[in-house]
């Protein structure tokens, strides 16, 4: 019988080509580690493949150019991945990898990025974090190369909002884009998405680097994200399984950025915000002046590519509305339900019960909560503002909530 087969990137290599410069082998190589545990967490499901319903044990075979460069971080990258998806990975190298684009393929590249006034990198998802981080970064008198993991419907999003940014940018999209005939369902929860975007983003950032020459030292990569959604806490016991996600938890980005250094690439991953609430985020953005309006036109919703409208009751619709009463700022965006419609209903009131708990619960039990996350840093001021974030993220929620007539 005939196997599965699939596909991951076809079209990453022309996305490449685009940024104009020739980019290092070992570059391309975190892009093709990063394609290739995409592809195994997509087509595996985790249904058919997890011995206990959840984590799954996952053995890949990777050819890369340099292997032997990467052979080194394979410990600290396996950490990585085990933490980001919860499952357990093996990971073996062999040469004969793809390689970047060459000077000719390059050439043939008719429309280029334009990639030479940027002085960074920041991700761009079409989200409010994401539009935050770009805003401030413009306001303070930066150029970054916007770097987005353009899945369809998120597309829109982005494309609606970079041209209101308020100066243009160089922009680099990409899509992954993993396809595989027969063999079953795909595993739809995709929590290694984030390692394809943070690539790309290292990707660019490399591109930068090699415009601006070797006194510029790294170049920076932002990721934009509160830290209460970075850290994502689980509200209660039961959720620190499959209803916390660690795309941007500081143990995840840290083991990165790790491996990054290791192997040499020029690239500093930074989340300013790692001590913002969402809610912090946008009154600091409004008391600078900055425009507010717009701020209804990102997504935020883990949901909404469902009904293509955002939910209003799973943990980050909760978590922006909140924001949004938090700086007093007029919240436009449509939902599908206001909070107390999703209360009065117990097939979707969840994520509201979870937060009603964890708020009764208090500081104690936060900080509790805070360590189950992951492993927080061990330098004490930067522990404590993990701490402090969790707590008055969970505190921004409630108030809102009880501003509903949802908690007393």
């Amino acid at each position: 019988m005939r196997q599965a087969t699939g596909s991951v990137g076809n079209q990453l290599s022309a996305a490449v080509a685009s940024l104009g410069v020739r980019i290092d082998e070992r570059v391309f190589d975190f892009l093709t580690i990063a394609l290739a545990v995409i592809a195994a967490d997509t087509f595996i499901d985790r249904d058919q493949w997890a011995a206990n319903g959840w984590s799954r044990e996952i053995e890949l075979d990777i050819p890369l150019a340099q292997p032997a460069i990467w052979t080194p971080v394979l410990p600290a990258l396996k950490k990585a991945l085990d933490f980001l998806s919860g499952d357990q990975w093996g990971i073996s190298l062999q040469s004969g990898g793809p390689r970047p684009p060459n000077q000719a393929a390059i050439l043939r590249k008719r429309k280029k990025i334009g990639i030479g006034a940027a002085d960074c990198v920041s991700l761009f998802s079409g989200g409010l974090d994401s539009l935050l981080g770009v805003s401030k970064l413009v306001a303070d008198g930066r150029t970054p190369v916007l770097v987005s993991h353009s899945y369809r419907g998120d597309k829109s999003y982005q494309r609606d909002l970079v041209p209101r940014i308020g100066k243009q940018l160089p922009w680099f999209e990409a899509n992954a884009h993993p396809v595989k005939t027969g063999g079953g369902p795909h595993d739809t929860s995709m929590r290694t998405r984030s390692l394809g975007f943070l690539a790309y983003g290292v990707v660019v950032a490399s591109a930068v680097a090699s415009t601006r020459g070797a006194a510029q030292g790294q170049i920076d990569l932002f990721v934009p994200e509160n830290g209460f959604i970075a850290l994502n806490a689980p509200l209660t016991r039961r959720r620190v399984g499959s209803h916390s996600t660690r795309t941007t938890h500081p143990y995840f980005l840290n083991l990165i950025q790790e491996v990054l250094n290791a192997v040499g690439l020029p690239v500093r991953l930074t989340n300013e915000f790692r001590h913002y609430t969402k809610g912090e985020m946008m009154d600091e953005a409004a008391q600078a002046g900055r425009p507010t309006d717009i701020f209804s036109r990102t997504v935020s919703c883990g949901k909404w590519k469902r009904k293509n409208t955002q939910c209003g009751y799973c943990v980050p619709c909760l978590i922006r509305k909140a924001a949004f009463f938090k700086a007093g700022i007029d919240d436009h965006t449509r939902y599908r339900y206001d909070v107390a419609e999703a209360w009065r209903d117990p097939k979707i009131r969840d994520d509201l019960l979870a937060v009603v708990l964890a708020a009764r619960n208090g500081t104690e039990d936060s900080r509790a909560r805070a360590i189950a996350s992951g492993p927080l840093p061990f330098e004490i001021v930067e522990r404590d503002g993990w701490f402090s974030v969790n707590e008055r993220g969970l505190s921004e929620v409630s108030e809102y909530l009880r501003s509903k007539g949802i908690t007393g």
